[in-house]
Order: structure tokens, then C-alpha cells, then sequence
């Protein structure tokens, strides 16, 4: 059932910024928010579509990390900067985060454990979304997704810090999906 939600709660935010908003979903498809989501909803479809799919729990485990990050940096620094609360942004930055973090702990615990590599594994694609915007989306002539990555707008130390700060959080944040996922297969 947590699985169903999460992918109802993409695909209802999905549509209500594609019929609601001026900017359109083809520029919400650029952020990492709304592409954590997506990759979310694809895999809890894999997973109801092929139940086997939890065994590949660095997936699920990068997965978790990606929406609840976004979540996470979207509720603490961004809620100002976009346009608040609107339904989309509450289904993409505060329901799917705390669903998946809720299958995270509920299903699955007979599942493998994480390894200790894995949490590093998982900072690839954060990298890679990083070199994008800051190679591409700063400059494609509309604002940058994220202030805080935009020299423009913040400088480069400050994008540099906040980088190494992201990096940092999101690390420990894999770490801390480790050891839940350690202390679940404990306790079944």
C-alpha cells in the first residue's frame, strides 16, 4: 500500500504542475526534487511489478536518500524561494519522503543488508546532478534551480561550502539509512 501511495503521489504532482503552473513541468523536470521523485516512482512500480526488486536494496537505499534529501533541503531552505505549500510541492517534498522512509523501515527487513560501501556508492548521482546545474541549468538562461548552487547569486565560496555541506549531510544521511536498515534486520 505504501508503495501504490508513493507512486499516486508522483503522479498526482506530476500532473497538477503540468496543468497549473506557468513554468511548466519540462523546468520542474530539471531539478533534482522533481527527478528523485520520478526515479521513485519508477522504482516502487519495478518493485510492485517484480516483488524481487527489494533485493536490490542499494537501489531502494539510494532511492530513500534521494526524496528524502530532497525533502529535507527543500522544507529547511527552500520553502521561500518557491512557491510554498502548494499541493505538488507538499505530495514531492513531504509525503514521498516520509512514505519512503516509512517502506524503509517496514518492508522488506528479511531483505539484504546495506553494505558499508553503499552510502558512498549513492553520492553519484547527487555528483552528477550537481555538474549539471552547475554547468548547464546556471546558465541556460533562466534562474538557477538551487540559489545556494548559483555563484550569481551566492558566490563561488559559498557554492563551494555549500557543496562540501551537502556532500557531508548526504553521507550521513546514506549512513543513517545503513544503520536502520542494520537495526531492522535486528530486530525480525
Amino acid at each position: 500500500m505504501l508503495r501504490v501511495a508513493i507512486v499516486l503521489a508522483v503522479v498526482l504532482a506530476l500532473v497538477a504542475v503540468a496543468t497549473s503552473t506557468r513554468s511548466g513541468l519540462l523546468w520542474r523536470l530539471s531539478t533534482f526534487t522533481y527527478q528523485a521523485n520520478v526515479l521513485a516512482a519508477a522504482y516502487y512500480m519495478w518493485a510492485l511489478a517484480w516483488p524481487r526488486a527489494d533485493a536490490r536494496i542499494g537501489v531502494r537505499g539510494a532511492v530513500v536518500l534521494y526524496v528524502v534529501i530532497a525533502g529535507v533541503i527543500w522544507n529547511l531552505f527552500l520553502t521561500g524561494h518557491s512557491m510554498g505549500y502548494t499541493p505538488a510541492n507538499v505530495l514531492l517534498h513531504v509525503v514521498v519522503p516520509v512514505l519512503a522512509l516509512s517502506d524503509w523501515l517496514l518492508v522488506g527487513r528479511d531483505q539484504a543488508q546495506v553494505r558499508w560501501w553503499q552510502p558512498v556508492v549513492w553520492l553519484a548521482y547527487p555528483a552528477a546532478y550537481l555538474a549539471l546545474a552547475l554547468a548547464v541549468l546556471n546558465h541556460a538562461g533562466r534562474r538557477a534551480p538551487y540559489y545556494f548552487l548559483d555563484p550569481d547569486t551566492v558566490g563561488t565560496a559559498s557554492v563551494v561550502a555549500n557543496i562540501c555541506v551537502l556532500a557531508g549531510g548526504t553521507l550521513a544521511l546514506g549512513y543513517t539509512l545503513l544503520v536502520i536498515n542494520r537495526a531492522v534486520a535486528i530486530v525480525t
